[in-house]
């Protein structure tokens, strides 16, 4: 028997330790801990993924609304969190889950020449997630902010550089009218 505690329950649904600690205490349908120990509740994995299937929040379930997107297409601020998980509802605009990006989220106010480039501000969270993708390296979907709970998937695209050299993003901060920008990330398509 596999066992699993709120943080591997909470990375099979995609969401937040605080939402399944919800589950565990609202919810009469959820499974029954096989343990209650020092550390927290314990489950049977097995038992977990069966009620996560059957209530619909279970990741591999949203690994086809992955394959589904579709470019040009709008969805809401909702449907990205509950497809991608991690820490999206927190607005980020690179979300991940524990040290994986999963897709980025970029308004072309803070980033004119987005989804190729995007302008990292200097803050701690800003600069890590970008150092985060940096290391992961690969592809994301890219989503753009259209207006208020609308975002554009863009399709995916590979992450090329990252580079905290003033004298690469200098210029483009000034254009963008950023005084804040401490790093760059260029892009390029790869479907869509």
């Amino acid at each position: 028997m596999e066992l699993v505690g709120i943080s591997e329950i909470a990375a099979l649904a995609s969401t937040s330790r605080a939402a399944i600690s919800n589950w565990v205490s609202r919810d009469p349908s959820f499974p029954e801990p096989v343990a209650d120990l020092a550390c927290g509740q314990i489950w049977n994995k097995q038992e977990i993924e069966l009620w996560l299937r059957k209530n619909n929040h279970l990741r591999e379930g949203n690994m086809d609304a992955k394959a589904n997107l579709q470019v040009g297409q709008i969805y809401t601020h909702d449907y990205i969190c509950k497809t991608f998980g991690g820490d999206a509802k927190g607005g980020s605009y690179l979300p991940q889950n524990k040290q994986t990006i999963l897709c980025g989220c970029f308004t072309t106010t803070m980033n004119p020449e987005a989804p190729e480039v995007v302008l990292v501000g200097n803050g701690p969270k800003i600069i890590g997630k970008a150092e985060i993708l940096a290391a992961q390296g690969g592809s994301i979907p890219v989503f753009l902010k259209m207006g208020t709970n609308q975002w554009k998937y863009q399709g995916m695209f590979e992450l090329l550089s990252f580079s905290k050299n003033p004298a690469d993003f200098e210029a483009k901060a000034t254009l963008a009218d950023r005084n804040d920008v401490a790093a760059i990330l260029t892009f390029k398509r790869i479907t869509g």
